[in-house]
């Protein structure tokens, strides 16, 4: 029964998700919404310096604080295109064609889409409301590229020519075959394709950023981790785009002067799923410290410090987690009471919303105080959260450890 058991799950369900995982439109989506974190940190910083929470901070910066929304404004106003321009050329990688082509092309293709009703360009539909529209183009225009030279519908040059004019012809007919086809849905049929879509992601948005989806994506995530298979990548291919939709929505909101809507915008998983690590590992890092057994003592040292930055594959192999029953379940079950109550938080008012990015390997409690721009009461509750996660933790790691202890015991008699 149990060598069936471990046959199917090695042979049939890993090999699955693995599969879905390497999806080329998964890894384009993935990769290329890593483009954004640069202009999402950097927008966020100069968010954080016009809005920090102190009264003698307001009054020394407002004479000068109008030089700071520009850049805001900016990063998180074309948030659409940057998406756009990095799975476009993630697309042209993975399709084997020219990158420069391809983001160009698709460029154009969904400034075309997203004019307005009078057909003239708005930047204002740049920005997030446009999200799943870039996702959408550039993943299509990718593939009618692809599509266009694979059939060799290119113009033939003598190999004398310089490669870049070369390059530049090779994609004029496939360039304006795909241009043309996002034309003729938008300008002759009169089709809002940016409406369309976001009507169609509306429900998946909407459950996103409630109580029982949030928790729902944090349990995928983790559950995905102890089979072995990178979760957060998984996942987060498909929750990334919406999660990134919430946080420029509650930054415009800030700007404004409004009150931020969304609590599941991206950053909200460093209060619980991603706390020091995926699965909240900083509290098995410290528990391992204390370990009565060689095996883990050592393994804590080693393990954490890099858990301090959010990295969790030491422990997740090293223990190891992955695949180890008695510690998935404080692995999956700590993030989602973490998420939980921290949802609640912030529903109530009682820390801030998340309305700033930071790196993923922004430290637990100074993260909190970034990512919800200055509030300390989200920095002391990422504190209480370490904690919580260590007591949660220890009773599980206690019995692995002795278990380990016993296993040192035994071999030393030999």
């Amino acid at each position: 029964m149990l060598h069936n058991f471990s046959d199917w799950l090695s042979n049939g369900l890993l090999n699955k998700v693995t599969k879905i995982s390497e999806n080329k439109y998964l890894v384009a989506l993935r990769d290329g919404m890593v483009i954004t974190v640069p202009f999402t940190i950097l927008g966020s910083i100069f968010l954080i310096v016009n809005n920090l929470p102190f009264t003698w901070w307001n009054d020394f910066i407002s004479p000068v604080s109008f030089i700071f929304d520009p850049i805001v404004s900016v990063t998180f106003g074309m948030l659409s295109l940057i998406v756009l321009l990095g799975i476009s050329y993630q697309m042209a990688r993975l399709n084997k064609i020219d990158v420069v082509s391809g983001m160009v092309i698709s460029a154009v293709a969904f400034i075309l889409v997203m004019l307005n009703n009078q057909f003239e360009v708005d930047v204002s539909n740049f920005g997030s409301g446009g999200m799943f529209t870039a996702i959408i183009v550039a993943l299509f225009s990718g593939e009618l590229l692809a599509f266009f030279y694979k059939k060799n519908w290119t113009i033939k040059l003598p190999e004398s020519v310089p490669p870049a004019v070369m390059r530049s012809f090779s994609a004029l007919i496939p360039g304006a075959l795909t241009i043309l086809f996002f034309w003729l849905i938008r300008i002759v049929l009169n089709i809002n394709i940016n409406d369309v879509i976001t009507s169609i992601f509306a429900p998946l948005v909407t459950s996103v950023d409630s109580f029982g989806g949030i928790l729902f994506v944090s349990f995928l995530m983790c559950a995905l981790w102890t089979l072995g298979i990178h979760g957060n990548n998984v996942v987060g291919s498909v929750t990334s785009p919406i999660f990134l939709t919430f946080l420029a929505s509650n930054i415009e909101a800030v700007t404004n002067g409004d009150a931020p809507q969304h609590i599941a915008a991206d950053g909200f998983l460093l209060f619980g799923m991603n706390l020091g690590g995926t699965g909240a590992i900083i509290g098995l890092a410290v528990c391992m410290l204390f370990a009565k057994s060689k095996q883990y003592k050592t393994l804590g040292k080693i393990s954490f410090f890099p858990s301090v930055f959010g990295i969790s594959e030491p422990i997740m192999f090293g223990v190891p987690v992955v695949l180890n029953p008695i510690l998935a379940i404080p692995f999956i079950g700590i993030p989602l009471i973490l998420q939980g109550i921290t949802y609640f938080l912030i529903n109530f008012g009682i820390i801030g919303h998340v309305v700033a990015a930071a790196p993923w390997t922004t430290p637990p409690i100074i993260a909190g105080f970034l990512i919800t721009g200055g509030d300390w009461r989200a920095a002391l509750w990422q504190g209480i959260e370490v904690i919580l996660a260590i007591i949660l933790y220890y009773p599980f790691f206690k019995k692995v450890d002795n278990q380990a202890l016993k296993n040192e015991a035994a071999i030393e008699k030999i």
